[in-house]
């Protein structure tokens, strides 16, 4: 008879050959031990998928796999095939080079059990990977005051790392991480989550510490500023259209209008917009035709004239 575990934890993994054994050591070593690691690796150069059969050889929990050759690279898209492949009805995502504390799961477990919650949100802290020195918290929000919504996420009044979260698999079962997105694929993940009626709280205790170092996508992604703002650019688009199946309006004209902010500064660079037919198409609808119309005109002369900035601040209205 099957035994079914109480926690799924899924890690996707590429590249991490020398980092994921520190993570892996992290969740055997949790105090709650009723638990699946479900880790799919994403076609690594390295040794990683060596480190992950050594570890599922040394403790059965662990459920390797290789993301699928049809299915599109990418973290994303091996953290939505790794939750096809878990059977655990609560689930966490966490990343292949941070660490878990050893409470990290028994806290978070007990705080949405005792107080049937659908999910909780537990804290982090950064430390740097060659010195261990603790680096400070990735948010810095007052967590007693602020109210988990969509609309507090959405304009970075609350947030919080992809680590953070434990929830109820019912709560997360239609919703998918945007394969589309490389970076602030929780801030739209979790902006969706939180289009349903779900209850949830802040756990104000640390229980992850967070690795920064060069290799992490999000270092690596800010470190060109003109790839850096198209990468915005592609996640305020992708959020305004992942909201379209809410009927949520205001976010997506919230989001529309951040797009546009962001491509009209592309368009000073003569850089390429991401989605620009498809986000003047939503703009259309969710704004007007003349702010859609507008909104072309404003990149154009951007492009060309370095002039346009009004009749944008216009469309962005």
């Amino acid at each position: 008879m099957l035994t079914v575990p109480k926690i799924a934890i899924i890690i996707p993994v590429y590249n991490r050959e020398h980092l994921l054994s520190y993570t892996l050591d992290s969740i055997i070593e949790q105090s709650f031990t009723d638990w699946e690691c479900i880790l799919v690796d994403d076609h690594s150069s390295d040794d990683s998928f060596e480190v992950m059969e050594l570890y599922k050889k040394k403790d059965s929990r662990f459920k390797i796999y290789k993301r699928p050759n049809e299915l599109r690279k990418g973290a994303n898209t091996c953290r939505n095939f790794g939750f096809t492949k878990s059977i655990a009805p609560i689930v966490k995502w966490f990343d292949s080079d941070d660490i878990m504390l050893p409470d990290h799961l028994n806290i978070a477990y007990q705080t949405l059990i005792e107080n049937d919650l659908d999910f909780v949100v537990t804290d982090t802290i950064n430390f740097d990977h060659h010195s261990h020195e603790l680096l400070g918290k990735p948010y810095t929000f007052d967590r007693s005051k602020e109210s988990i919504t969509a609309e507090n996420l959405a304009h970075i009044r609350i947030g919080w790392i992809t680590d953070d979260f434990l929830g109820r698999r019912k709560i997360v079962d239609s919703v998918k991480f945007n394969e589309n997105i490389t970076d602030g694929d929780e801030y739209n993940f979790f902006i969706k989550v939180l289009q349903n009626e779900v209850k949830g709280v802040f756990v104000n205790q640390i229980l992850t510490h967070r690795r920064m170092h060069i290799d992490s996508i999000s270092f690596k992604n800010k470190q060109n500023n003109i790839n850096y703002m198209s990468i915005l650019a592609t996640l305020k688009y992708q959020t305004a259209s992942d909201l379209i199946v809410y009927d949520n309006k205001a976010l997506i004209r919230w989001f529309l209008s951040g797009y546009m902010r962001i491509s009209f500064d592309l368009a000073l660079t003569r850089t390429t917009l991401p989605y620009k037919k498809e986000a003047f198409k939503l703009i259309c609808k969710y704004q007007s035709v003349k702010k859609g119309c507008s909104f072309l005109v404003a990149l154009f002369l951007g492009s060309h004239f370095k002039k346009g900035y009004n009749i944008m601040k216009y469309a962005r209205k």
